[in-house]
């Protein structure tokens, strides 16, 4: 009986663990962003309706609650399939984009809503605006994002959907300060284009990231790979910053 118990504990640990968007230290980042770029009057609203949670704690909730079943039907709010060669066509579905659209717009018309639906709504645009921003969360079904394409990530195994969302991340210590570096290569014209909601149209600039995602041999990844794409992670997690802090302003402009 203890060897069994040894044995089912061994299991838990080597398991591989689920892949998400960008992972806790990305969807921390996009968080700081944001807060680092909103007016105080709209981080007040924000935070008096998260209450004691962190808006770091907000921006992973829905990954946290995944293993909960009670929110099973959010599981295909976090992507958006769009195969190969085809460019999105609207749809009623359950995904990202009808996703975002719909809590953007609930919270714009939050009065009758309860603090907890508000709070909840906040934690899914926290969240979502992220993976949005994540290549392979507006990627390919036929390898599930990524998810199925094993690698070799710098001598250790991996997949590409984790190379992306968490080991660029974490083996190249990106940080808060290595973003927002990246702001002053936008003029102000520039950063206010990017600050028009259109959640649609913010789709086309990971999606034409696809081609970085993939340009791999053998399934190597190499560390000319990491610094290839090291930058592009970094600006991705910028832009999600930036249109999450105008998402709360717009929210929150009254």
């Amino acid at each position: 009986m203890k060897n069994i118990i040894v044995l089912c504990l061994v299991g838990i640990i080597v398991m591989p663990s689920k892949t998400f968007a960008w992972g806790r230290k990305g969807h921390g980042l996009v968080a700081e962003i944001a807060f680092s770029l909103t007016d105080s009057a709209t981080k007040q609203q924000v935070q008096k309706y998260l209450g004691s949670t962190t808006i770091e704690q907000a921006s992973t909730w829905m990954d946290d609650v995944r293993s909960d079943h009670q929110y099973d039907y959010m599981k295909s709010w976090h992507y958006i399939n769009i195969d190969k060669g085809t460019v999105y066509t609207e749809t009623t579905g359950d995904n990202i984009i009808n996703a975002l659209n719909k809590s953007i717009t609930a919270l714009e018309h939050r009065d009758g809503m309860s603090n907890d639906d508000i709070k909840k709504n906040l934690m899914i645009i926290f969240h979502l605006v992220g993976d949005l921003h994540m290549p392979l969360h507006v990627g390919y079904s036929q390898d599930k994002g990524g998810n199925d394409i094993k690698v070799n990530y710098l001598g250790k195994e991996s997949n590409l959907h984790r190379v992306w969302d968490t080991d660029i991340i974490e083996s190249e210590n990106i940080t808060l300060n290595d973003c927002l570096l990246r702001l002053s290569r936008y003029d102000k014209n520039e950063v206010e284009q990017l600050r028009k909601i259109n959640i649609e149209e913010w789709t086309h600039e990971p999606r034409a990231l696809l081609y970085n995602v993939y340009d791999f041999k053998n399934n190597d990844i190499d560390q000319v790979y990491v610094n290839r794409n090291k930058e592009v992670v970094e600006n991705q997690l910028l832009l999600a910053g930036i249109r999450l802090s105008a998402v709360l302003k717009e929210i929150f402009k009254s």
